[in-house]
C-alpha cells in the first residue's frame, strides 16, 4: 500500500519528468512545425516558430539558419518599403548567428556563407562581404576561391586598385597556373581599356605594364596559350595608344608591331589546331 509521502514523491518526481520533458517537446514542436511551414513556403509562420524555437534554444543551427533563407525568400530586391527594411535587418542578423554556429556539415557551413554573401549582393552591401571574406581568408589563408571572390567584390565595387592586388596574390600562390597570370593579365586590359577617360596617364601605363607581365607568365607556362596571346596583341594595343597619348610614336609604333607579332601567333595556333 502506497503511504501518503511516498504518494507525494512518486507524484513529485513525475510532475518534474513532465516538465523536462515539455521542455524538450516544446523545442522539438517548434522545429517541426517551422519546418513544416518553411516547405510549405508560409515564410512569415515560418520565421514566427523558429523565433521560438531560438528564444528556447539561442544556439539551435537550423532554428537561425532558417529564419535567415525565409527572410531572404520574403525580401523583394530594390524594394525600400519598412516590411522589406526588416526582412534585410533579421534576416542578415539570423545569417550572421548562424555563421558563428557549429554546422552539421561543411556542405551546410558553405550553403550559408553562399546564401549570405548572395543576399549582401542582392541589396548591395559590397563593403560586409568583402570584410567578412577578408575575416575568413585570415584563418583560411590558402583557400585559393576566397581570394578570387574577393578580387570580384573589389572589382564591383570599383577599387580595381585592390582588385588587381587579389587577383595578383592569387597568381603568385599558384605561379604555375596560366590561368591565374592569364586573368590577372585580363583584368589590367580591361580596366585600360574600359576605364576611358577615368583612367589617368600614370595609371594606364602602370596597368598595361602589370598586364603585359602577367601575360608573358601564363605564356612561360604555355608558349601556345592561344588566349593570352591574343590578349598580348590587344594589351600593346593598348600600351601603343598610352605611348602616343604623350608624344612617344616611335615607342608606339614599336608596341603597334609587337602588337601584330602577337596577333600573327595567335592565328598560327588557331589554324595549326585540327
Amino acid at each position: 500500500m502506497t503511504t501518503p509521502r511516498a504518494f507525494l514523491a512518486l507524484s513529485t518526481i513525475a510532475f518534474l519528468s513532465t516538465v523536462h520533458a515539455d521542455s524538450r517537446s516544446d523545442e522539438q514542436f517548434f522545429s517541426e512545425e517551422g519546418r513544416e511551414l518553411y516547405i510549405a513556403r508560409k515564410y512569415e509562420a515560418a520565421i514566427a516558430a523558429y523565433e521560438k524555437l531560438i528564444a528556447i534554444n539561442p544556439q539551435s543551427w537550423d532554428g537561425n539558419y532558417l529564419i535567415a533563407v525565409s527572410c531572404l525568400a520574403l525580401y523583394h530586391p530594390g524594394a525600400d518599403d519598412p516590411q522589406d527594411m526588416e526582412y534585410v535587418e533579421k534576416g542578415i542578423a539570423a545569417f550572421e548567428r548562424t555563421l558563428k554556429l557549429t554546422p552539421p556539415s561543411p556542405e551546410a557551413k558553405e550553403k550559408t556563407e553562399k546564401y549570405y554573401l548572395a543576399f549582401l549582393d542582392v541589396i548591395g552591401d559590397k563593403d560586409k562581404a568583402i570584410a567578412y571574406l577578408e575575416e575568413q581568408l585570415e584563418q583560411r589563408p590558402n583557400e585559393l576561391a576566397l581570394i578570387n571572390q574577393i578580387a570580384t567584390l573589389y572589382q564591383k565595387q570599383g577599387d580595381f586598385e585592390k582588385s588587381l592586388e587579389y587577383f595578383e596574390k592569387r597568381a603568385n600562390m599558384e605561379p604555375n597556373s596560366r590561368e591565374a597570370w592569364y586573368t590577372l593579365g585580363v583584368n589590367c586590359w580591361a580596366r585600360s581599356y574600359h576605364g576611358g577617360v577615368t583612367v589617368g596617364q600614370e595609371e594606364r601605363e602602370r596597368v598595361v605594364d602589370r598586364g603585359i607581365v602577367a601575360f608573358e607568365k601564363a605564356l612561360a607556362v604555355d608558349p601556345d596559350y592561344f588566349d593570352a596571346l591574343a590578349y598580348m596583341n590587344l594589351i600593346y594595343r593598348e600600351k601603343a595608344k598610352a605611348l602616343a597619348a604623350v608624344g612617344l610614336n616611335i615607342d608606339a609604333e614599336e608596341a603597334f608591331a609587337k602588337a601584330d607579332e602577337y596577333k600573327q601567333r595567335a592565328i598560327e595556333i588557331r589554324q595549326a589546331r585540327p
